[in-house]
């Protein structure tokens, strides 16, 4: 390589350096010897795919390199730590090929005389013990201290462990054995989580979780949730042994009740971003899908490692449910009568509604921490099954699917993360799946930028509703009655043909989170983040009439010609999307994130759903009526979802 010297005379305070380069002969790998192996047998066989080069390919100085750091770690899982490669190339005259010889210096084989643990002050020793791989007196295999200190952190009990740096480890050479001295920093065991907003069915509500990870240090969960607000009230509580009886088996149990307020004309103003209440009360109240829906049950679960190594998990649950609906208005009792919930406890009912469910799942999870996660892969699959056949009366199956993957990111301390979350029910031997089993989504779960539970479609169910009858001048046409022995006068009515509105949830969920994490200083996080999401009503079989409904709503008004089938409004069902920046920081006394974000959402719903329209003149005893029942009957919904929000929650999204 030669550089000549540039001219110093020339004025400016720049300069071209040209380096000149030459290149030489592109060698080629002729033959490798290992010298000095004694472990192996067929050290080629064994240690050639290791260097990922064979005979005749490109010399590679960098695969060499990560070669050699490989032949370390299959040495250290052997208990040679002190192993001592040395590569010699010889490349041959006259040709452009290279001679590779090793001369392995293998050194002793080391086992383990003592294992110790400094730093734990909550934690007892054996929640520890349990976790590594290697036991006192056994080989020292650098592969198992590497898988067992990532297991510790799975745990989110510790700051962050890395395996090189974790420990202290002693060397005995006379012994031939070593003492590991673990050094943890505990983190603090009780976890916060808190949200709270105004949201497209839960209303004005808060959100508050707390778990504490460690209780007592033996390493059990126990965890309390709850939501409450205007229309929804869920609280949760529960507890999971990660050891039941000292072996690597999880059991665990939750409690849970639940309610759920829905008032239809408060939910459309939640969406419109306007208050249309007494617009909607004009229709009537009774009208209105207005109910309340009542629940509370319990789950109980257990898991069991596959293999003694392998971070896949199979586990199975069963959890029994018993809900009451009770309908505020004749529209209400008349949509869940008549949309085919039927077969629940008898055709029709509304109470009683008892879920008896299995569930089993296979979990595979290498992500280094559940709370500050920076790299690994998690895999999570299940199928809920919920049939007669186990005592209850609801039949329906939901399979679940997600998925996480965590790496580095472009520059030191920067995460990439990703997750797509699946999920899908139905009803099966002649029923559907209840209302509240079907899908509501928006929110700091899946896509930031929506009101929480605000994504899913609508749809129009065929009804009938009474509407006033009007004088030619348009005053309302009253007739003279008498209760109770007191003369009064009621409005006169007549029954019309019309749909009904229905935020139904969807019957299959997908969505996808994407964030990039940087560090800042400290506990501050920035993340960049992008959520897509889509709910929609794939099965239109599994939201329809019942025969006996449609007939005699079609034998009280023949021109209308209703069918079966729920109508989806046009734009519900569409992917939302929604991106922005998030400031994250972590708290220690809630062991959880503090977030601050600004969404800004590409792909929104901005519309007015309108109803189909089957009145006929002929129903109505003069035109004043009729145009008045054309108005109320054909009356648009506005529908227009927020374009940016800006929010804060603790916790993380995935």
């Amino acid at each position: 390589m030669k550089i000549p010297i540039f001219m110093p005379n020339k004025p400016g305070k720049r300069a071209d350096i040209k380096v000149q380069v030459e290149e030489g002969k592109l060698f080629h790998l002729n033959k490798v010897n290992f010298v000095g192996v004694k472990l192996f047998k067929t050290a080629d066989a064994l240690m050639m795919p290791i260097f990922g080069m064979s005979e005749g390919d490109v010399f590679s100085t960098a695969k060499l390199r990560k070669g050699m750091e490989g032949l370390r770690k299959l040495y250290g899982e052997f208990g040679f730590i002190d192993m001592v490669p040395e590569p010699e190339p010889q490349p041959l005259p006259g040709t452009d090929k290279i001679d590779l010889t090793f001369n392995i210096d293998e050194g002793k084989q080391f086992f383990v005389r003592r294992i110790d643990f400094s730093g734990n002050t909550t934690t007892r020793d054996k929640v520890i013990r349990r976790e590594i791989l290697i036991d006192e007196g056994q080989i020292y295999n650098t592969r198992l201290w590497e898988i067992s200190v990532l297991r510790l952190n799975q745990l989110g009990y510790f700051e962050q462990l890395k395996a090189e740096e974790a420990a202290t480890i002693s060397r005995d050479p006379k012994s031939s054995t070593v003492d590991i001295t673990l050094k943890v920093k505990e983190r603090g065991k009780n976890s916060i989580q808190l949200n709270g907003g105004v949201s497209g069915i839960a209303g004005s509500f808060i959100g508050f979780s707390y778990s504490t990870n460690n209780f007592l240090g033996l390493g059990e969960t126990l965890s309390l949730d709850s939501q409450l607000g205007d229309r929804i009230r869920n609280v949760t509580f529960g507890f999971t042994e990660p050891y039941f009886l000292d072996r690597p088996m999880s059991v665990g149990f939750t409690v849970y009740t639940t309610r759920f307020n829905y008032d239809q004309a408060r939910e459309v103003s939640l969406f419109s971003g306007r208050n249309l209440i007494s617009q909607y009360n004009q229709l009537g109240t009774q009208n209105l899908l207005n109910y309340v829906s009542n629940g509370y049950g319990f789950t109980s679960f257990l898991s069991y490692p596959m293999k003694k190594l392998s971070f896949a998990r199979l586990g199975f649950s069963y959890g029994f449910d018993t809900s009451n609906i009770s309908t505020l208005t004749d529209s209400a009792t008349a949509y869940f009568n008549y949309i085919n919930f039927q077969g629940l406890s008898g055709p029709n009912s509304l109470s009683g509604i008892q879920t008896s469910k299995i569930v089993p799942s296979f979990s595979y999870n290498t992500v280094d921490h559940p709370i500050t996660p920076s790299r690994g892969k998690s895999l999570f699959i299940s199928t809920t099954f919920a049939g007669s056949v186990l005592g209850g009366n609801v039949n329906m199956i939901e399979p679940t699917l997600e998925g996480k993957y965590f790496r580095r990111g472009f520059a030191k301390g920067h995460v990439i993360g990703a997750r797509v979350l699946g999920q899908f029910v139905s009803g099966f031997g002649g029923k559907t799946a209840p209302p509240f089993n079907r899908f509501y989504m928006g929110g700091e779960m899946d896509v930031r930028g929506f009101d929480i539970w605000g994504i899913g479609p609508y749809a129009y169910i065929p009804s009938s509703a009474p509407v006033p009858v009007l004088n030619n001048d348009g005053t309302a046409r009253t007739q003279r009655v008498i209760r109770d022995g007191v003369e009064g006068f009621d409005a006169v009515t007549v029954q019309i043909p019309t749909y009904q509105l229905i935020f139904p949830g969807g019957d299959t969920k997908a969505v996808t989170n994407f964030e990039y994490r940087i560090p800042i200083f400290g506990p501050v996080i920035v993340a960049g983040f992008f959520d897509a999401g889509m709910n929609r009503i794939s099965l239109p079989g599994q939201l329809t009439l019942n025969p006996g409904r449609v007939s005699e709503l079609n034998g009280q008004f023949p021109s209308a010609g209703f069918d079966a089938r729920a109508r989806i409004a046009s734009g519900t069902q569409k992917i939302r999307t929604s991106t922005g920046v998030e400031l994250q920081v972590m708290m220690p006394v809630v062991n959880a994130p503090f977030r601050l974000y600004w969404a800004y959402n590409p792909t929104i719903t901005e519309t007015f759903l309108q109803p189909p329209v089957v009145v006929d003149r002929s129903l109505f005893p003069n035109q004043r009526t009729f145009i008045d029942s054309l108005t109320r009957s054909g009356q648009a919904s506005p529908l227009f979802e927020r374009r940016s929000t800006f929010r804060f929650s603790i916790g993380r999204t995935f």
